[in-house]
């Protein structure tokens, strides 16, 4: 193992090989039966054919009355034509009542329209008195009223698989009866911090110690993109409990996850670890933050070691596992994030070619333009410049930097 701690990650893997390489090994997760009220942000496993008409009958855009539009012809406010009101059709209610010429049917909006009329009046284009309504305007054919089917007509496809289910699709999915659905089973993965100077929120801080911020993290992204939480916990660098921890955790976990340990340092011991009991797929991605990084396999899991710094953990979440869990899952859209078009506010250099950069910015909008204001930079391991951050700017790796007013893309953050 000397030679790999000697060679560590010099030869650095572009992201988009990475993926490549790690997306080849990425079989769709089982399907599960839900219930269709209970999957908000769930992915759809099979497409979707409406199995009836929508809507469903022939019924009223409007309140007024269903009449024969040839009996409005000719209608103004000056010559109104009239008409016998015969009855009352409200909406969920079933009537047997026959519209003739020189009829007229109260109707309420959704109700049923009813045999013989082919038009609704609205109500404040008619005035009754005793039986009789006085119609104030002209219709034709079809006017105020919805068909049947119009909405969304049986055989029709209305979703996709790999669609994220969100409430505006159930309420669709209810609208048509659908009960159940079928999805992707969410991922298993289990969430590890390594350091001898880390703490557990929640214990007294001591003296040279700091606390794990990366599991709680890197735990609630999981969730965010669609994965389930298996286990979370903090190790010291300590090479058997690593490799106990892994093979162990490999046994229910689809994919784990380490942060720290992975780069070239005395106690990081998980690129050894890896390496003799599974396979390093990538250990090394040019990028910054995050070149650290270490995608692997052992057995059929997938292992990520991301950096130990919270800014590069969380950038290669976004950029390697958070894709990975949504693969997984076959989602349409495996970044979710928002984009924007922004200007950048000033000169921005790249410290070295070759790797993709990720700024941090906050949005701001002047009258005219959103900006994107690059938020001062301490290194990977503030946090805060997370939380001052809307979202990043990708330079890409063969460009030299960003100059003032030039148009960027700007990621925001997952939410």
């Amino acid at each position: 193992m000397k030679r790999l701690r000697k060679i560590g990650f010099s030869k650095l893997t572009s992201l988009e090989d990475a993926l490549n390489q790690l997306f080849s090994h990425i079989k769709l997760n089982p399907i599960e039966v839900i219930k269709t009220a209970k999957s908000l942000n769930r992915i759809l496993a099979v497409d979707i054919i409406s199995e009836i008409d929508i809507p469903p009958f022939e019924r009223s855009a409007m309140d007024g009355y269903a009449v024969s539009a040839e009996d409005t012809f000719g209608a103004s406010l000056q010559n109104p034509k009239k008409v016998k009101k015969i009855g009352e059709i409200e909406i969920g209610e079933t009537s047997e009542l026959v519209l003739n010429n020189g009829e007229a049917i109260r109707i309420s909006t959704g109700a049923a329209i009813p045999k013989g009329a082919d038009a609704v009046i609205k109500i404040e284009d008619t005035d009754i008195e005793k039986n009789i309504v006085s119609l104030y305007t002209s219709l034709v054919p079809n006017k105020n009223v919805s068909k049947k089917g119009e909405d969304i007509p049986l055989g029709t496809q209305i979703l996709n698989k790999g669609l994220e289910i969100k409430p505006e699709h159930i309420a669709l999915l209810s609208s048509l009866g659908i009960d159940k659905i079928e999805v992707r089973k969410k991922p298993e993965i289990s969430v590890f911090a390594t350091g001898n100077e880390l703490l557990e929120v929640g214990t007294p801080l001591e003296k040279n110690k700091i606390y794990n911020s990366n599991t709680p993290m890197i735990s609630n992204l999981i969730r965010i993109y669609g994965g389930n939480v298996l286990r979370e916990s903090t190790l010291k660098d300590d090479k058997k409990i690593i490799k106990d921890t892994l093979i162990e955790t490999a046994k229910d976990s689809q994919v784990i996850i380490f942060t720290g340990g992975t780069s070239v340092g005395t106690k990081d011991f998980l690129p050894e670890v890896i390496h003799e009991h599974g396979t390093v797929l990538t250990h090394g991605i040019a990028m910054r933050p995050g070149s650290p990084m270490l995608i692997g396999k052992v057995s059929n899991t997938i292992v990520f070691c991301l950096p130990g710094t919270p800014v590069a953990a969380y950038i290669g979440f976004l950029k390697v596992v958070g894709p990975t869990i949504r693969k997984l899952m076959g989602c349409l859209t495996i970044d979710p994030r928002i984009e924007l078009i922004a200007k950048i506010s000033k000169d921005i250099p790249v410290s070295a070619i070759g790797y993709i950069s990720y700024l941090r910015v906050k949005i701001e909008k002047s009258e005219e333009d959103l900006w994107a204001i690059p938020v001062k930079l301490k290194g990977s391991g503030v946090i805060s410049s997370l939380t001052q951050s809307d979202g990043i700017v990708e330079i890409p790796p063969h460009q030299e930097g960003l100059k003032k007013g030039e148009s960027v893309i700007v990621k925001l953050f997952p939410k």
